[in-house]
C-alpha cells in the first residue's frame, strides 16, 4: 500500500528561509582579500514539495577541480531534479579563491581539507572552514565531495570512504564508481569532521585538475543520482545504459616514487594491471651523461593514478595503485569498466 508523502517545511540556510517547491540560488559572504576584494561562495539549493533528507553536494574543494562544477552544473539542469522529495544543496565552488587563482591552495598556500571544522577567527582558511562547517555542512544528511587528482595528475573514477564508515561504504556501492578505498580519514579533513558527527560522506575522486573528463563527469553525475534513488529523494528509472559492473573494493592503494630525476617515460594507461616487478618507467638523464633508471613495481596492483609531467623530480610521485584480495577478478571487472568508458568518450 502506497502512502501518501508527507509536505515539506520551510527550510532555513545561511539566514534564507526555503518553502517547499523553491529553487535558490545564495552567495554566502566568505573572508575578504588583502584587496578588499570581496569573494562570494555560490549555493544552489532545491527544496522539494515533499519531505525527505537533506544532500549536499560540494565541488572545488582544491580550486582548480572544474571536473565536480561540471557535474553539479550538470545534476542542476537534469529535468528529474523537479521531482525531488526533501532537499538538494549544492556548492559548485568551494574554495573561489583557489578556482580564480588555478590553484589548489588558499592564501598562504594552505590546503584547505587540513583545517576542519575550523575556527570563526582564525586564518583564512580556517575562517572558510568555520563557515562552511556551521552555515552549510551542519543542515545536510549526507556529504558528496567531488574532487580530481592534482594539476597533470589522473586519476581513475574512484571513491574514498573511511574504514569505520559501514553506512557510507553502502552508499558507495550505490554510487557505483569503478574503485572504492577504504581509508583513515585524517586530522582536519572534512572526511574526519564527517565522522566526528556520524554523518555519511564520500570522495568521488576522479579526473585531472583543469581538465573536463567526460567519463569522470558521467560516472560521477549518474552515481549522484543513483544516491538520490536510494534515499528516496528521486523516483526510481532505469538507466539507459547498464554500469559495466560493480565497485571493486581495494584492501589498500600505495604510491610509487621516482628513485631519480629526469625524464619519464612510461606506457601505463588508467585501470591497466600490472605485476610484481613490472617495469613501470623508465627514467633518462635529459643530457645523456647518466645511464637510464628502470622503476619497477613491487606489486601486483591496477594503475588508479598517473603522473602525466615528463619532467620529475627525484622523489616525486609517479603512479597510485590500488590492491586487490581477488586481483584477476578485479582486473576481468575493469576491462568491461574500459570498455564502458570507450563507449562513453567515443566521438558522436
Amino acid at each position: 500500500m502506497n502512502t501518501k508523502p508527507t509536505k515539506n517545511k520551510p527550510s532555513k540556510i545561511c539566514n534564507e528561509t526555503i518553502h517547499p517547491g523553491e529553487r535558490l540560488s545564495l552567495a554566502m559572504p566568505l573572508p575578504q582579500l588583502f584587496s578588499c576584494a570581496p569573494l562570494y561562495m555560490p549555493i544552489k539549493v532545491i527544496h522539494g514539495k515533499y519531505a525527505g533528507p537533506t544532500l549536499l553536494v560540494v565541488a572545488a574543494m582544491h580550486g582548480n577541480e572544474v571536473n565536480g562544477t561540471e557535474i553539479i552544473n550538470r545534476l542542476l539542469e537534469m529535468p528529474l531534479v523537479a521531482k525531488l522529495k526533501g532537499t538538494l544543496v549544492a556548492v559548485p565552488v568551494l574554495n573561489v579563491y583557489g578556482l580564480m587563482n588555478r590553484a589548489r591552495t588558499l592564501p598562504g598556500g594552505i590546503n584547505l581539507d587540513q583545517c576542519f571544522p575550523g575556527k570563526k577567527h582564525g586564518s583564512n582558511a580556517a575562517r572558510l572552514a568555520h563557515i562552511f562547517a556551521s552555515e552549510i555542512f551542519s543542515v545536510a544528511d549526507m556529504c558528496i565531495d567531488l574532487q580530481t587528482g592534482p594539476l597533470n595528475y589522473s586519476n581513475l573514477p574512484h571513491i574514498f570512504v573511511d574504514e569505520s564508515d559501514s553506512e557510507s561504504k553502502a552508499l558507495a556501492k550505490t554510487f557505483n564508481a569503478p574503485v572504492v578505498l577504504e581509508v583513515k580519514s585524517k586530522s582536519g579533513s572534512l572526511a574526519r569532521h564527517a565522522l566526528d558527527l556520524k554523518k555519511p560522506y564520500m570522495i568521488y575522486e576522479a579526473g585531472e585538475a583543469m581538465r573536463f573528463d567526460r567519463y569522470s563527469i558521467k560516472i560521477g553525475v549518474d552515481g549522484i543520482l543513483s544516491i538520490m534513488k536510494k534515499m528516496d529523494m528521486l523516483p526510481e528509472r532505469s538507466p539507459k545504459k547498464e554500469r559495466p559492473g560493480k565497485s571493486l573494493f581495494a584492501k589498500t592503494n600505495t604510491w610509487v616514487h621516482s628513485v631519480t630525476s629526469g625524464i619519464s617515460h612510461t606506457k601505463l594507461k588508467l585501470g591497466e594491471y600490472v605485476e610484481k616487478g613490472d617495469v613501470l618507467s623508465v627514467v633518462k638523464d635529459p643530457f645523456g651523461v647518466k645511464e637510464d633508471t628502470v622503476i619497477k613495481s613491487h606489486y601486483e596492483g591496477i594503475v588508479i593514478s598517473k603522473n602525466n609531467q615528463p619532467l620529475v623530480y627525484e622523489g616525486e610521485a609517479l603512479f597510485e595503485l590500488a590492491l586487490f584480495s581477488e586481483m584477476q577478478q578485479a582486473v576481468s571487472d575493469l576491462e568491461k569498466w574500459q570498455d564502458y568508458k570507450e563507449e562513453i568518450v567515443k566521438p558522436t
